[in-house]
């Protein structure tokens, strides 16, 4: 699903912006939860959204909400007191969610994120965080939406859990065409995982586009108090103090390869 926002109303302020479809989003920055709220389409009606290149109305905004699954940070089934089975069924029934065959898509939901059919009679808490984060994934599913926000994906998980639930999520928006906004601080994950960002500050968009070429703006970036991702970090240190001609990467083995290759 690809959202554009055009001359929406934010209190005093009018912004732009766009969610790129079948993609990872990040957004970021003091105000993010703001842009959330208008993306999640919770907050008054505006100015126009257009929706796979088709405005909508105002009445319509239901219909597409429906399309839209928000997974908070909060890891709230930690204490809940039933099974997996009974947290899938209660989440259906209370997004009323029309289906012919649910234990069908329960079943189809936990495959497609890898987790066992066995966990179903497991209680949530039980779960390692890094199922939990995954078991939120296929609690998403059951609804079947176009777009899927992630505050805070990577959070609490090593970077093996990391990578794995990262490789799931390509899996994801790739198979089944799925886009996914994550909602995050955390500068280094949105450098390394993101395709496009948005940086939200003072009611307003402060900046969004390629989230390559926005962190590599360390002046505008540090001008304006936001967090620089580590890698970017060195490598602008060493360009401008050391005046090493290195590129900016995501991965620090290949920093210090051109750091060989220039010293």
């Amino acid at each position: 699903m690809e959202l554009i926002f055009s001359e929406y109303k934010l209190e005093n302020e009018t912004i732009d912006f766009s969610i790129h479809h079948n993609m990872f989003n990040g957004i970021t920055g003091k105000d993010k939860d703001k842009i959330l709220d208008i993306i999640c389409l919770n907050h008054s009606y505006k100015g126009r959204i257009i929706i796979n290149n088709n405005e909508i109305a105002k009445k319509d905004i239901n219909f597409y909400k429906r399309k839209i699954r928000y997974i908070k940070d909060d890891l709230s089934i930690y204490n809940y007191d039933g099974t997996v089975y009974e947290l899938m069924k209660l989440d259906i029934k209370k997004r009323k969610i029309s289906l012919k065959n649910e234990d069908k898509k329960i079943y189809d939901s936990l495959k497609i994120v890898g987790l066992d059919n066995k966990l179903l009679n497991v209680h949530p808490k039980h779960l390692s965080t890094s199922e939990q984060k995954i078991l939120l994934i296929a609690l998403a599913l059951l609804s079947n939406p176009d777009t899927i926000i992630i505050e805070e994906p990577t959070k609490y998980l090593d970077m093996k859990n990391e990578k794995k639930l990262i490789m799931l999520l390509r899996k994801i928006r790739e198979q089944y065409n799925k886009t996914f906004v994550f909602v995050s601080d955390d500068s280094n994950m949105l450098y390394k995982y993101t395709n496009n960002l948005i940086i939200a500050k003072n009611n307003s968009i402060l900046i969004e586009g390629n989230t390559n070429d926005i962190y590599q703006r360390v002046d505008f970036l540090k001008r304006n108090s936001i967090i620089i991702p580590d890698l970017v970090e060195l490598t602008y240190l060493a360009r401008k103090k050391k005046k090493v001609k290195i590129d900016y990467h995501k991965d620090i083995r290949d920093i210090i390869k051109d750091i060989y290759k220039h010293v």
